[in-house]
């Protein structure tokens, strides 16, 4: 339909369609002058400009309300009227922000390359369902660390896990070591110092090269030798030696009874060594040559004597028995003279007695 000039009585002031719309190419542009709203390729528009196409324009600036598709403008509000909000670049390009993105009062904020949030508001990372948190690179904790649940260490792939980087650092334990400990070198790391000791080990074993200790209490030890329990020492291994051996000079010393060498003697002087028997048991020396009684002086006789001691009076020149009764207590055994001196029967009873009553 050819356009031709409008003039003459066909249209009223400012174009006034006294309330018929008007339309050009049935749907092409419509006017709808009763609802007051304009229409492009639809004779129904639903608002004041609607278009039933695509619309192509350099700028556009809408001052109040913007809404395109289930997407709402609004000032500076960006919401949806349905479902998520989405912002899918092309490819494998990022959404790139200026300054500052927050999700709302007391939630994430999110700021170059910091994640932080408002209002002492913790950091919640969830994943959905079985889906786990995965950090790709070194992470470096400024502040206390806390898990709730299992710690797993790898070590990583040189395979080492460092704790602390300093001896001013501490370690605590409150839960129970639930597998071996094993030093990744032999015979090369301390478990404590000379000034730095454990109070006490408590253990079922010990397997141990080389012992060092001040003070031990141990109910059963064991070398590859002998054995050590309670209060007795015994030879491992059946009918075999158990030897008591000292260095240089030293002694055995148990008690105030001393032994060295071939000869046992009491520490504290004036002191008295005995040998009892138990029950209706009795001392027995045991040998072939002899046993040598002590041998002294009158004024070597001891201060304190009991009944039962047997001497050589090298004074007297006989074997004398303290027995008590006048005089001194000291009688000679055989009530004989210098020399060889030979005990009868009659004076063993006497010396048997005395000692075993």
């Amino acid at each position: 339909m050819a356009v031709g000039r409008i003039s003459g009585p066909l249209l009223k002031d400012n174009l006034l369609r006294n309330g018929v719309n008007l339309a050009f190419e049935t749907s092409l542009l419509y006017l709808d002058v009763v609802n007051s709203r304009v229409g492009i390729n639809t004779t129904t528009p639903s608002n004041e400009l609607q278009v039933n196409g695509t619309t192509r324009t350099t700028n556009l600036y809408v001052s109040g309300l913007n809404t395109l598709g289930n997407v709402t403008f609004s000032g500076n509000t960006i919401s949806t009227t349905s479902g998520n909000l989405i912002l899918s670049p092309s490819g494998s390009n990022s959404v790139v922000y200026q300054n500052t993105i927050s999700t709302g009062t007391n939630g994430l904020r999110l700021s170059t390359n910091v994640i932080g949030s408002d209002t002492n508001t913790n950091i919640e990372i969830t994943p959905n369902g079985t889906g786990v948190v995965n950090i790709n690179s070194n992470t470096t904790v400024n502040g206390n660390l806390h898990v709730t649940g299992n710690i797993t260490a790898d070590g990583g792939a040189s395979g080492n896990i460092q704790l602390g980087n300093q001896t001013t650092d501490t370690i605590s334990f409150t839960g129970e070591v639930n597998s071996d400990i094993l030093p990744s070198a032999t015979n090369t790391y301390n478990l404590g110092s000379s000034s730095l000791r454990w109070a006490n080990l408590y253990a079922n074993t010990m397997t141990i090269t080389s012992l060092n200790v001040a003070t031990a209490d141990i109910t059963d030890f064991q070398t590859s030798g002998i054995d050590i329990t309670n209060n007795t020492i015994s030879p491992k291994n059946v009918d075999t030696n158990l030897n008591l051996n000292t260095s240089g000079n030293g002694i055995v010393a148990i008690g105030n009874l001393r032994l060295a060498n071939n000869t046992i003697n009491n520490a504290t002087i004036d002191a008295i060594t005995q040998f009892n028997e138990l029950g209706t048991g009795y001392v027995k020396v045991s040998g072939t040559n002899g046993m040598v009684i002590p041998v002294g002086t009158n004024g070597n006789r001891p201060v304190v004597a009991e009944f039962g001691m047997v001497r050589y009076n090298s004074d007297l020149q006989y074997v004398e028995m303290y027995v008590g009764g006048q005089g001194t207590g000291w009688e000679n055994v055989a009530g004989q003279a210098a020399g060889v001196t030979q005990i009868d029967a009659t004076d063993l009873s006497i010396v048997y007695a005395v000692i075993f009553g």
